[in-house]
């Protein structure tokens, strides 16, 4: 009979000669891996878009191969016993894990609810109500998690994550959506649930926004694990050279912007030049995104005037509802152009291998590049882009900023949505939301 880890305190999370390959994929993702994380340890991994770094945690979590079809081998084991014939429900006593998709795993009505399911399963007590208040929650407990932006809803992850301390902790680019306040505060937390005696293995490509938290780092690569021996640095982002023009391709006078009767952001006075990039950034919750769809025309207006004048494309920060056909290929090729044209677009935004993958075997940062290949192909004058970096990795966001350059350069306009500072140094203006006012900051 499988014997389960009697004690939950302290324990060591260790990975061996872990091989996972998919259903029709020539190669294994990753090749006879082992990671061991001790009590107290935060293990940072990173690597390229697609390397397996989720497949990595998602076969720790048990959601590989119990949820995603594939050929795994190989052990997981807490302090020495193996957990590998356990499902995801009955991992999830002894295995904290917060997806890079925080809608996947947040499932009742409101935020308090959440975190009650999360005592119960954990049974955590002063350091859950620590986190909350950490990740200013207070306010948000009897909201509907529906309700919530992107950036709310990944602090709620978070906690019912990090409720789980001292057991293992998995998190899969936990700093996504979360603006710089939040990112501190995370940074601070897995400081403590070291403290605490959590074993925590975490995957993130912008890894200097975790500044020290992190005690190592390792990479994933060509089906490997190699340790990195320091954090990935920050990419250098060159501002755009070309000026824009001085046509005004979208127009706001006194806009309004509300959910429900609660006003986010009011008397919004902007314009959006033809070749222009303006980079915007504000607190969780804010309504950026909100802004954005407003714009896009998927969201009414609550005052003011918007005045548009050419086709407007919107890439949400979730890129799975973007994402319809059945594979990569197909997806382009909804958009009508010439086999000539997909075949290039699909070499620009690196996705040419993939061409017969489902969209929905992709890695975050995969899906992210197709959603922006799909609409790149639509010809949209003016595109909205909200938080486009998820998942990219150094050398992807820059391929991603010289993309935009080049656009912008031929005349279409870009409003991108991000916290990410190396974003706004790639743009002609930035403006921040503070105080339901858009303020903005000056070069």
């Amino acid at each position: 009979m499988h014997r389960l880890p009697n004690d939950h305190s302290e324990s060591t999370l260790a990975v061996k000669g872990l091989t996972v390959r998919y259903p029709r994929a020539a190669l294994s993702v990753l090749r006879d891996v082992d990671l061991r994380v001790d009590p107290g340890e935060v293990v940072g991994l990173t690597g390229r878009s697609g390397a397996g770094k989720t497949s990595l945690l998602h076969s720790v979590s048990g959601l590989i191969p119990w949820l995603t079809p594939a050929s795994i081998s190989g052990e997981v084991l807490i302090d020495g016993d193996a957990v590998s014939e356990l499902d995801p429900g009955q991992r999830a006593h002894l295995v904290a894990t917060c997806l890079d998709r925080p809608e996947s795993q947040l499932f009742l009505a409101t935020v308090r609810q959440e975190i009650d399911a999360s005592r119960r399963l954990y049974g955590g007590g002063a350091f859950v109500d620590r986190v909350v208040s950490a990740f200013g929650l207070d306010p948000f407990l009897d909201r509907r998690v529906t309700e919530l932006s992107s950036g709310e809803r990944q602090r709620v992850a978070l906690t019912v994550a990090l409720a789980g301390c001292p057991r293992p902790c998995i998190l899969d680019e936990p700093t996504t959506h979360l603006d710089p306040d939040a990112e501190g505060v995370l940074a601070q937390l897995l400081d403590e649930v070291g403290s605490h005696g959590s074993s925590v293995v975490l995957t993130e490509q912008a890894g200097w926004r975790l500044g020290g938290a992190v005690n190592r780092w390792c990479e994933v690569t060509r089906g490997g694990l190699v340790e990195r021996g320091e954090a990935p640095t920050a990419p250098r982002i060159a501002p755009p050279e070309h000026v824009p023009g001085d046509r005004s391709v979208v127009s706001c006078r006194g806009l309004t912007v509300s959910q429900g009767d609660r006003v986010l952001i009011g008397d919004i006075d902007l314009d959006l030049h033809e070749g222009e990039i303006v980079a915007l950034s504000g607190p969780n919750g804010s309504g950026k995104s909100t802004l954005a769809k407003v714009l896009a025309g998927l969201h009414a207006a609550d005052g003011g005037e918007l005045s548009e004048s050419h086709r407007t494309g919107l890439m949400f920060p979730e890129a799975e509802l973007q994402l319809f056909a059945s594979t990569v290929a197909s997806e382009v090729s909804a958009a009508g152009s010439k086999m000539e044209e997909r075949a290039r677009i699909l070499r620009r935004h690196r996705l040419d291998h993939l061409a017969a993958r489902a969209p929905w075997t992709l890695s975050r940062g995969e899906q992210q590049r197709l959603v922006h290949a799909a609409l790149d192909l639509l010809r949209p004058e003016v595109m909205i882009v909200d938080e486009p970096t998820q998942g990219l990795d150094a050398d992807d966001l820059i391929a991603f900023i010289e993309l935009i350059h080049r656009r912008s350069a031929k005349g279409r306009t870009y409003l991108v949505i991000s916290h990410r500072p190396e974003v706004a140094a790639a743009a002609h203006r930035h403006f921040e939301v503070r105080e339901q006012r858009l303020v903005e900051l000056s070069r």
